[in-house]
Protein backbone atom coordinates (compact mmCIF):
# COMPACT_ATOMS: atom_id res chain seq x y z
CA UNK A 1 0.00 0.00 0.00
CA UNK A 2 1.38 3.25 -1.10
CA UNK A 3 1.26 6.45 1.58
CA UNK A 4 -0.89 7.99 -0.32
CA UNK A 5 -3.70 5.25 -0.05
CA UNK A 6 -2.65 4.93 3.43
CA UNK A 7 -3.87 8.07 4.27
CA UNK A 8 -6.86 8.18 2.55
CA UNK A 9 -8.21 4.56 3.56
CA UNK A 10 -8.03 6.42 7.00
CA UNK A 11 -9.27 9.35 6.32
CA UNK A 12 -12.52 8.39 4.21
CA UNK A 13 -12.54 5.66 7.48
CA UNK A 14 -13.12 8.88 9.67
CA UNK A 15 -15.50 10.26 7.12
CA UNK A 16 -13.22 13.39 6.88
CA UNK A 17 -13.31 15.28 3.68
CA UNK A 18 -9.67 16.65 2.05
CA UNK A 19 -10.52 19.92 2.91
CA UNK A 20 -11.05 19.10 6.67
CA UNK A 21 -7.79 17.09 6.43
CA UNK A 22 -6.06 19.53 5.02
CA UNK A 23 -7.25 22.60 7.62
CA UNK A 24 -6.56 20.17 10.76
CA UNK A 25 -2.84 19.34 9.33
CA UNK A 26 -2.34 23.24 8.14
CA UNK A 27 -1.78 22.64 4.21
CA UNK A 28 -4.32 22.80 1.05
CA UNK A 29 -6.94 20.43 0.36
CA UNK A 30 -5.03 20.64 -3.22
CA UNK A 31 -2.08 19.29 -0.89
CA UNK A 32 -3.85 16.64 0.69
CA UNK A 33 -5.18 15.83 -2.79
CA UNK A 34 -1.41 15.37 -4.17
CA UNK A 35 -0.38 12.68 -1.39
CA UNK A 36 -3.22 10.85 -1.72
CA UNK A 37 -2.61 10.73 -5.76
CA UNK A 38 1.24 9.86 -4.70
CA UNK A 39 2.31 13.10 -6.64
CA UNK A 40 4.05 14.32 -3.76
CA UNK A 41 6.45 11.46 -3.64
CA UNK A 42 8.14 12.63 -0.46
CA UNK A 43 6.28 14.93 1.85
CA UNK A 44 8.23 16.76 4.59
CA UNK A 45 8.34 15.30 8.48
CA UNK A 46 6.41 18.16 9.39
CA UNK A 47 3.50 17.65 7.01
CA UNK A 48 3.31 13.92 7.72
CA UNK A 49 3.21 14.16 11.39
CA UNK A 50 0.76 17.45 11.28
CA UNK A 51 -1.40 14.79 8.98
CA UNK A 52 -0.80 11.51 11.30
CA UNK A 53 -2.33 13.98 14.06
CA UNK A 54 -5.26 14.90 12.28
CA UNK A 55 -6.02 11.38 11.10
CA UNK A 56 -5.46 10.20 14.89
CA UNK A 57 -2.65 8.27 14.15
CA UNK A 58 0.67 7.55 15.77
CA UNK A 59 3.41 10.07 13.66
CA UNK A 60 5.92 6.61 14.18
CA UNK A 61 3.02 4.24 11.70
CA UNK A 62 2.73 7.14 9.28
CA UNK A 63 6.34 8.00 8.84
CA UNK A 64 7.01 4.13 8.86
CA UNK A 65 4.61 4.08 6.13
CA UNK A 66 6.04 7.09 4.21
CA UNK A 67 9.79 4.94 4.44
CA UNK A 68 11.04 7.08 6.90
CA UNK A 69 11.37 4.27 9.33
CA UNK A 70 12.99 0.82 8.02
CA UNK A 71 10.71 -2.10 9.00
CA UNK A 72 11.63 -4.52 11.40
CA UNK A 73 13.04 -7.00 9.28
CA UNK A 74 15.78 -4.68 7.47
CA UNK A 75 19.38 -5.91 8.37
CA UNK A 76 21.19 -2.99 10.76
CA UNK A 77 23.52 -2.60 7.94
CA UNK A 78 21.04 -1.45 5.56
CA UNK A 79 19.56 1.01 8.11
CA UNK A 80 22.99 2.30 8.75
CA UNK A 81 24.20 2.83 5.49
CA UNK A 82 20.89 3.09 3.07
CA UNK A 83 23.22 4.14 0.02
CA UNK A 84 25.33 0.84 0.06
CA UNK A 85 23.64 -0.93 -3.51
CA UNK A 86 25.49 -3.90 -3.90
CA UNK A 87 26.43 -7.32 -1.87
CA UNK A 88 30.14 -6.50 -2.04
CA UNK A 89 29.70 -2.96 -0.36
CA UNK A 90 27.35 -5.00 2.84
CA UNK A 91 29.77 -7.83 3.01
CA UNK A 92 32.61 -5.10 3.47
CA UNK A 93 30.87 -2.44 6.07
CA UNK A 94 29.75 -5.92 8.20
CA UNK A 95 33.88 -6.89 7.75
CA UNK A 96 34.84 -3.78 8.99
CA UNK A 97 32.28 -3.56 11.71
CA UNK A 98 32.99 -7.15 12.76
CA UNK A 99 37.02 -6.10 12.85
CA UNK A 100 35.81 -2.73 15.27
CA UNK A 101 33.61 -4.81 17.61
CA UNK A 102 36.55 -7.54 18.12
CA UNK A 103 39.24 -4.16 18.40
CA UNK A 104 37.23 -2.37 20.73
CA UNK A 105 40.44 -0.84 22.64
CA UNK A 106 41.45 0.97 19.83
CA UNK A 107 41.74 4.71 21.13
CA UNK A 108 40.25 7.73 18.89
CA UNK A 109 43.23 8.09 17.83
CA UNK A 110 43.80 4.84 16.18
CA UNK A 111 40.11 5.13 14.99
CA UNK A 112 41.04 8.64 13.54
CA UNK A 113 43.90 7.27 11.89
CA UNK A 114 41.71 4.09 10.15
CA UNK A 115 38.96 6.90 9.31
CA UNK A 116 41.77 8.76 7.28
CA UNK A 117 43.71 5.05 5.64
CA UNK A 118 40.30 4.92 4.32
CA UNK A 119 39.69 7.83 2.82
CA UNK A 120 42.81 7.88 1.16
CA UNK A 121 42.39 4.35 -0.25
CA UNK A 122 38.87 5.62 -1.44
CA UNK A 123 40.45 8.47 -3.07
CA UNK A 124 43.30 6.61 -5.16
CA UNK A 125 40.06 3.76 -5.99
CA UNK A 126 38.58 6.91 -7.75
CA UNK A 127 41.37 8.04 -9.37
CA UNK A 128 42.40 4.56 -10.95
CA UNK A 129 38.70 4.18 -11.94
CA UNK A 130 38.99 7.75 -13.58
CA UNK A 131 42.21 7.38 -15.36
CA UNK A 132 40.56 3.79 -16.93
Amino acid sequence: MTLGDFIKNRRIELNMSRNVLGEKANISHTEVFRIESNQRKQPSLKVLCAIADALSIPQEELLKVAGYFPSDDTPVIERAFPGLRTPKQFETVERIADGLSRNADLNDEDLDDLYRQVEVFIEVAKRKKDSK
